[in-house]
């Protein structure tokens, strides 16, 4: 799942205008979100320390906001954040993720012991030997084994399984093969996944990964309960039937609403978990997230601010602006032949009449960075070496190199797709003025809400899309993998043969400087001919109680409920 800048929690550069614009504290808010007249220096400060205001108080337990309705609670089949956010309190993989990114230089430091107390790599780098705790239990007490990952892994590549993130385990030795095989043919004693005994396990990769630790962590490698799975089937994941190996049990769930989360007793780590229940509010409309954190219902926003009520909570200590290695852009539909958007000089021509500069300072008051590449510019040990630029002169070169515009056909109206959401609004709004003005292009905006959105992406019913990619682990790979042919992220019917070729030559590349530069050529083939428009580089501005301990910045956005108290 999921760069940015190196920003410290309380950053304010760039928001010199929203502190004019509003310097009223949290407190002083209107519940309903209307305008209040400035209050002075003196009083703005007085109401953003006024101690009266506790997030939180008004809630019965440690309450935060998820910004959709899961898609899923099987780990094996999910994609999105909100269910991501879940995944990660209720099941627990063979390491997790710390509580923090920041100030981490070395990626083995990223991550901590899960399942796995300890774990050892061969010299050639592409044995790993797993470890399994002994006090490892599932929540109904059964212990959780190697047996567990290995039928986990199996089920997700399984050929026809419907796991869009397979593709993350063909690091495994004959992994690929094996999804890709015809049912009937596929031999899993060719896989590189083995359960010597029932506390150790071993993978034998293709090529040194040295993200893997990291891969790990991530919720498409957790275990699944095998009982449930075989019991109930697409039922195993209802509140009555799910049985989780993480910190936390799902007590309750009501799709639109709220999911209750209570500390499960059988966790290996359970006497170091401060936080015993937990309520997830849905809310896909931000502004409503604002207000109930006015209303003190909240302990944290748990997803990034609007931006128009942002200048209401710059300079109250609950506010924080955190570093995120994230893209924000489009995805553009190709898979149609008779469609102008199947020509790369048609989507040359859009980005090149896309000022993302002033979308991000005048539409988007600062917050995030104007993405001058797609791989984000906070990855450690490496830097793009492509550059999306805005230049409307080439723009319409492109465009009428494609038989559109002046002295060729009209172009047809495109629809322009994104999920509800106030900024997703917001930059659609930009940009389709910003085509219309450099461009003539008419753009229709289509907005659906979270789950009818991925449907559309995942059928290619859009033109062009909105999307965001928070890095699943710290490496390029995330974000230029999914691209590749036939990766069931990649959701645009593009497809390229050197861009292939240069993702495989990246994996068998041992020398990390010569792996880099074929990282960067094959950025330059998707970001150049591809079927993507960069806009910014995220960053998250969220509201986090004070009371709230524990909850610190993660560049992947990665919050475990366990390493978190709350003050008495």
């Amino acid at each position: 799942m999921i760069g940015l800048r190196n920003t410290s929690k309380t950053a304010r550069a760039g928001l010199a205008m929203l502190l004019l614009l509003g310097l009223t504290g949290l407190a002083a808010c209107d519940k309903g979100g209307g305008e209040k007249k400035p209050e002075s220096s003196a009083t703005a400060e007085k109401s953003a320390t006024d101690d009266g205001f506790r997030a939180g108080s008004k809630a019965d337990s440690f309450t935060f906001v998820v910004a959709a309705d899961p898609e899923t609670f099987d780990t094996a089949k999910m994609t999105g954040a909100p269910e991501g956010r879940i995944a990660m309190q209720l099941f627990e993989g063979l390491l997790i993720p710390g509580p923090t990114t920041e100030g981490l230089d070395d990626p083995k430091d990223l991550m901590r012991p899960g399942v796995a107390k300890s774990y050892d790599i061969s010299e050639d780098g592409k044995t790993y030997t797993f470890h399994l705790r002994e006090d490892a239990k599932w929540s109904n007490g059964e212990p959780v084994t190697s047996a567990d990952f290995v039928y986990s892994w199996k089920r997700i590549l399984t050929p026809g399984f419907p796991a869009d993130y397979v593709s993350m385990l063909y690091v495994i030795k004959g992994a690929e093969a094996y999804n890709k095989s015809k049912p009937e043919e596929a031999d899993w004693e060719t896989v590189g996944i083995r359960a010597p005994d029932a506390k150790t396990l071993e993978v034998e990769l293709n090529n040194p990964t040295p993200f893997f630790p990291e891969l790990t962590a991530f919720y498409t490698f957790f275990p699944v309960p095998e009982k449930a799975v075989e019991e109930f089937g697409d039922e195993w994941t209802r509140p009555e039937n799910i049985i989780t190996n993480g910190a936390y049990e799902m007590t309750s769930y009501i799709s639109q609403k709220e999911i209750k989360l209570k500390k499960s007793e059988h966790y290996w780590d359970a006497k170091n978990v401060a936080i015993n229940e937990a309520m997830v509010r849905i809310i896909p409309d931000r502004n409503a997230v604002t207000n109930a954190y006015r209303a003190q219902e909240l302990h944290w926003s748990g997803t990034s601010l609007p931006v128009s009520q942002i200048a209401d909570f710059i300079t109250h200590p609950d506010y924080r602006r955190d570093p995120l290695l994230g893209v924000y852009y489009l995805r553009v539909n190709v898979s149609k032949e008779d469609s102008p958007l199947a020509n790369a000089d048609v989507r040359r021509a859009l980005s090149y009449a896309t000022d993302r500069s002033s979308l991000v300072d005048d539409v988007l008051s600062g917050l995030y960075e104007a993405a001058n590449s797609y791989v984000p510019n906070n990855m450690p040990g490496y830097e793009s070496t492509t550059t999306v630029d805005y230049n409307p002169r080439k723009a319409a070169e492109s465009l009428k190199k494609a038989g559109y515009g002046e002295g060729g056909k009209a172009m047809p109206k495109i629809t322009l797709l994104y999920n509800s959401d106030e900024n997703h609004k917001l930059v659609a709004e930009s940009i389709q003025k910003q085509w219309k003005s450099n461009l003539g292009v008419e753009i229709e905006l289509v907005n659906k809400e979270w789950k009818i959105y991925l449907q559309d992406i995942d059928n290619l019913n859009y033109d062009v899309a909105r999307a965001g990619w928070i890095g699943d682990y710290n490496d390029p790979m995330t974000f230029l993998e999914m691209f590749k042919t036939g990766d069931g992220n990649n959701d645009t019917g593009w497809s390229s043969e050197k861009y292939d070729g240069l993702l495989e030559a990246a994996r068998a590349e041992a020398d990390p400087a010569k792996r880099v530069k074929i990282l960067q050529e094959a950025e330059t083939i998707l970001v150049t001919e591809g079927p993507i428009i960069p806009i910014y580089f995220y960053t998250n501005n969220v509201l986090v109680s004070r009371d709230v301990k524990g909850l610190e910045p993660h560049n992947r956005d990665i919050h475990l409920l366990k390493y978190m108290s709350l003050s008495e």
